[in-house]
């Protein structure tokens, strides 16, 4: 066997022991692995930089690109959520978008556009913000657990402004903002439990200033479409009943 292949395939071993295993750290994985923990962290890092593996407050889990590969095979979180989201759309005629926590930053994973505006909001699958910002990502930030909070809000001359905003979230069930990351756009966003029973996505209402006036009125039915992808998620796939927002 050759060198090459055997650093392939103690790669292979360290992603299959995240999908069976994770959340987990670098030392868990150079433990489980019988390996080297400077070599488990090269090879996590890797692994998490070509985006087989993403980074949350407890450690790898497996990332959006085995998401990609499986598709043939299997569902994501994207593929599950999506015809929620369109229904959604489509009673409130606004974009609706998915969120996914990935350091401490927010991703976006796909989104679901109304064409009942001519102005509407739309981002770019992939694009990525620091979870301190926007609707989208406080939604998530705020379930973190503290140290992770506070390593994201390290240097952050907004931190004591995004701690209360944090604090009115884990109260409330739900965030909201305006022109923190698009000017004139306003958003709402509720907390996603995605695996391993802790919130590391969000499910947000996107729309312009013209259209923001009643905005926290969508919020029950922005959560019940959440917990809908939740059910589904888990096994459970629940059908959405006519709501009014």
């Amino acid at each position: 066997m050759t060198e090459i292949t055997r650093t392939g395939d103690t790669m292979l071993t360290v992603l299959e022991t995240v999908i069976e295993h994770g959340p987990l750290q670098a030392a868990d994985l150079a433990r489980i692995c019988g390996i080297n923990r400077t070599v488990a962290h090269r090879l996590v890092t890797t692994l998490h930089l070509r985006g087989y593996v993403r980074r949350t407050a407890g450690g790898y889990i497996p990332g959006a690109k085995l998401f990609q590969i499986a598709r043939q095979v299997g569902s994501n979180i994207l593929e599950l959520a999506l015809p929620f989201m369109t229904e959604l759309s489509m009673q409130v005629g606004e974009t609706v978008v998915i969120h996914e926590l990935d350091g401490g930053e927010a991703v976006v994973l796909g989104q679901a556009m109304s064409d009942e505006h001519v102005l509407r909001v739309q981002h770019k699958s992939g694009s990525r913000h620091s979870s301190a910002r926007g609707a989208s990502g406080l939604a998530i930030l705020a379930f973190q657990p503290e140290a992770s909070i506070a390593r994201i809000l390290d240097g952050d001359p907004a931190a004591e402004a995004v701690q209360k905003k944090l604090s009115a979230i884990r109260q409330n069930g739900y965030a909201i903002s305006h022109d923190e990351l698009q000017l004139g756009v306003h958003g709402l966003a509720v907390p996603l439990h995605t695996s391993h029973d802790q919130v590391d996505a969000s499910l947000g209402l996107l729309l312009p200033m013209s259209r923001a006036s009643g905005l926290e009125a969508h919020v029950g039915l922005l959560k019940r479409y959440a917990a809908l992808i939740e059910a589904s998620l888990q096994g459970h796939p629940q059908s959405a009943e006519p709501a009014a927002s």
